[in-house]
C-alpha cells in the first residue's frame, strides 16, 4: 500500500472534522484559516485518495454495545469471508474487524437488555458456531471516542456515547426518512435531505436536533483509513484487580492525555478496560504497552492485545429504521 502524506492544512481539516463531522465548509475554513472552497476541495481529495473513508451517523434507540472476540478452528479463507459477510448483514452487529494475535475476529452486538443479547448471541453462534473454538464478550458501560487525534496530536474533545436510557422514542416516519439519509452520510446537507424527502429545511433541522436531544442520534463519526497514513491499529483488553472508581478515572484521564488512544471504554464481562490505539511501528506500540503496564501495573491482572485489520462495518441498522442492510466497507 502506498503511504499518503498529509500537509499541515490536511491535518488541520481532519482535526476539525474529528471534532465535528457535520461542520460546514465555512466553519472549518475559519478554524483552519482557509477558504471554504479550499476546504471543500481538500476534503474531496482526501476522500478520493481513500484517506477519508466516510462520515457515518451512530444511532442509539437504547441499545448497548457488547464486544465479542472470536477464535476460529477448522476454517479457511472462504469460510471466514462467509462469516464476515453474515455479520455485516446482521441487523444487530457492527464494527466487524478481522484481527491477529490470540483472536481472529472482533465485532460488536447491539442489544437492548440481557435477554435480547442472549437471543442475538445464540442466533449468531447457531449460524457460525461450528467454526468457533472460543469466544469472549464484554459490555461497554462507559465509553469515550476521541477519534483521530494521533494525526495532529491535538487536544481531545471526548465524544461520550449518548444513550436513550429511558427508552422513550419520539421517532416517526419523517424522522425515519431523515435518518435513512444521515446513517451513511453524516455530512448530508439539510437542503439535500429536504429535496430528497420533501420535508421543509427548517423541519429537517428541527428533527435532527430532536433526535440528538433524545439520544437517538448518538454521534457523528469521521472514518479514516489509518493504514493509508502508515498507522497500525491495535485493540487492548485489560482485566483488573482492585478496580475502584479512582482507578477507572485514572485510566480515563490517561486515555484523554494520550493522542494515540482513539477509544476508551469501561466494560463489564471478560475484561474491564478497553483501548483502541494507533502507532506507526511495532516498537512504538511495545513502548506504549510497557508504559501502560508501568503506570497501572498494580491494577492489571491480565493484559491482551490484538492487531486490527480493515474494519468491514462501522454502523448498524436497528429495526426502528427498517432499512435494507447495506455494506459500508
Amino acid at each position: 500500500m502506498v503511504i499518503s502524506k498529509l500537509d499541515m492544512l490536511d491535518k488541520k481539516i481532519i482535526t476539525a472534522l474529528n471534532h465535528d463531522a457535520r461542520a460546514s465548509y465555512s466553519y472549518i475554513g475559519k478554524k483552519v484559516r482557509s477558504s471554504k472552497e479550499v476546504v471543500n476541495y481538500r476534503i474531496k481529495r482526501l476522500m478520493k485518495e481513500g484517506i477519508i473513508r466516510e462520515f457515518v451517523t451512530i444511532f442509539g434507540f437504547g441499545y448497548w454495545a457488547h464486544k465479542v472476540l472470536l477464535v476460529f478452528e477448522r476454517i479457511g479463507v472462504q469460510e471466514e469471508k462467509k462469516i464476515i459477510d453474515y455479520l455485516i448483514r446482521h441487523s444487530n452487529t457492527n464494527w466487524v474487524t478481522p484481527c491477529s494475535g490470540n483472536w481472529d475476529l472482533v465485532f460488536a452486538i447491539m442489544a437492548k437488555d440481557p435477554a435480547h443479547l442472549d437471543k442475538i448471541l445464540r442466533e449468531i453462534l447457531g449460524e457460525i458456531g461450528e467454526y468457533v473454538q472460543d469466544y469472549k464478550i464484554a459490555t461497554s458501560i462507559g465509553s469515550e471516542t476521541f477519534g483521530h487525534t494521533y494525526i495532529l496530536g491535538s487536544v481531545k474533545e471526548p465524544k461520550k456515547i449518548k444513550r436513550n436510557i429511558e427508552g422513550k422514542l419520539e421517532f416517526d416516519e419523517k424522522d425515519k426518512q431523515i435518518a435513512k439519509l444521515l446513517h451513511t452520510d453524516a455530512r448530508a446537507r439539510l437542503i439535500d435531505i429536504s429535496t430528497k424527502t420533501g420535508i421543509p429545511v427548517d423541519t429537517v433541522k428541527y428533527r435532527i436536533k430532536k433526535m440528538e436531544d433524545n439520544f437517538i442520534i448518538k454521534r457523528y463519526r469521521l472514518i479514516l483509513d489509518p493504514a493509508k497514513l502508515g498507522y497500525n491499529r491495535y485493540e487492548i483488553f485489560i482485566r483488573c484487580i482492585n478496580l475502584s472508581d479512582a482507578v477507572i478515572s485514572k485510566f480515563r484521564e490517561y486515555a484523554k492525555q494520550n493522542p494515540n488512544i482513539e477509544y476508551f471504554s469501561k466494560c463489564v464481562g471478560s475484561w474491564d478496560i478497553e483501548f483502541t490505539v494507533h502507532f506507526k511501528t511495532s516498537v512504538e506500540f511495545r513502548n506504549f504497552v510497557m508504559e501502560v503496564k508501568k503506570e497501572f501495573g498494580s491494577h492489571i491482572k491480565k493484559f491482551e492485545s490484538i492487531a486490527l485489520f480493515d474494519t468491514c462495518n462501522f454502523i448498524y441498522f436497528p429495526v426502528e429504521l427498517q432499512l435494507d442492510r447495506l455494506t459500508t466497507k
